[in-house]
């Protein structure tokens, strides 16, 4: 199993209904990455969560990427779920400290 692990914040931009964003942060083993969001909250709160897709190739050279995924991608979807939770976990408390209260 090959574990190439992607730590770099991804280039290309993503749709996100509210204009374009970028993850702040991604972790890919294989196939499977993890992409870290940063948001807020209606209250203005802000917070990170993360999103996990699997990209894929068809034998007539389509490419894509999945919500779906197979058995055989536990080992990889557990590997990118506990970085980008480690990840969140190291930066949220920085990231509530860095936002001004609301008086």
């Amino acid at each position: 199993m090959t574990n190439e692990l992607e730590t770099e914040t991804k280039k290309q931009k993503v749709g996100s209904g509210k204009g374009e964003t970028k993850p702040v942060k991604s972790f890919r083993d294989g196939g499977i990455s993890a992409m870290i969001w940063k948001r807020e909250s209606s209250t203005g709160f802000p917070y990170y969560e993360y999103s996990i897709s699997r990209s894929w190739k068809a034998s007539t050279g389509k490419t894509g990427y999945s919500s779906n995924y197979f058995a055989k991608n536990q080992a990889q979807l557990l590997n990118v779920i506990q970085q980008a939770c480690t990840w969140i976990a190291e930066n949220e408390a920085q990231l509530v400290q860095a936002e001004p209260l609301a008086a």
